[in-house]
């Protein structure tokens, strides 16, 4: 599971994104100039599109921590991403599960997500990037807006959660020299607001964003299983398919059961 980012432990996390940062920025670059990727305008609609080429499920699991993660049994790979958490962490998700699945060379022989290792900060640092690339220049031409305002700015604009845009702004604070910046960020980082959907609305902002989207989705799977039934229809594992998607939800909602306790 990724580390829990707080005001205290903020500049540790940067420093390691400072060092990855030569090795991500070359990924990201890859799946930019990838013209068979990049073929809609949607970044964050983006990384969904990838996922589901893989079979992804999407569904609402009752658990704050758990944004996604990649299933792995018996040599096959199925995403996963939580639509109870709000659209933008559902979108940063993606993006960071799409870096274990074309960059990360170490992961994939376990569940992801209960691990914590430097792929996992890896991942974090790719969604990043693909997310929020021209924040710094957009926050800076924001200049009649208070701080928290220009912050809900950047989550509309770049469709990332709230912490995600701290982050990012914190980096740009720190390699600028900015001390009020870095001020600010770190005043209101540990806050948590329950009313963001209604901050959303007062500053003419689409709230969809901020919402859970609770979206029930596994045809991107099914379809799959479905293809190979229609590739080889005399072979008879379709159905053991089938029973294998069903035991996969089973044991999510074991695995995070076991995480909550």
């Amino acid at each position: 599971m990724s580390e829990l980012i707080t005001s205290a432990n903020i500049e540790e996390v940067i420093a390691k994104n400072i060092y990855i940062e030569p090795e991500i920025s070359k990924q990201v670059i890859t799946i930019q100039t990838n013209q068979s990727i990049m073929r809609v305008a949607s970044v964050p609609q983006l990384a969904l599109i990838i996922l589901k080429s893989y079979g992804l499920i999407q569904f609402p699991i009752d658990d704050q921590f758990f944004s996604g993660a990649i299933y792995v049994k018996e040599g096959k790979i199925i995403p996963v991403i939580n639509t109870a958490l709000p659209r933008a962490n559902q979108y940063f998700a993606a993006w960071h599960e799409v870096y274990h699945l074309i960059f990360d060379k170490v992961s994939l022989d376990h569940y992801i997500e209960t691990d914590n290792t430097i792929e996992e900060r890896k991942a974090e640092c790719f969604a990043a990037h693909m997310l929020l690339s021209g924040l710094e220049r957009y926050y800076n031409e924001l200049t009649d807006e208070g701080f928290l305002s220009k912050v809900f700015y950047c989550m509309s604009t770049f469709q990332a959660p709230y912490k995600a845009v701290l982050i990012s702004l914190y980096e740009y604070a720190l390699k600028s020299e900015n001390e009020e910046l870095k001020r600010k960020i770190k005043s209101v980082f540990d806050v948590r607001f329950d009313n963001m959907p209604e901050r959303f609305r007062s500053l003419g902002l689409d709230d969809s964003l901020v919402l859970p989207s609770n979206v029930i989705n596994m045809a991107p799977l099914q379809d799959k299983i479905r293809l190979k039934e229609k590739e080889n229809p005399e072979l008879s594992y379709h159905k053991d398919n089938e029973e294998y998607l069903k035991n996969i939800m089973k044991e999510i909602e074991l695995i995070t059961r076991k995480e909550k306790e």
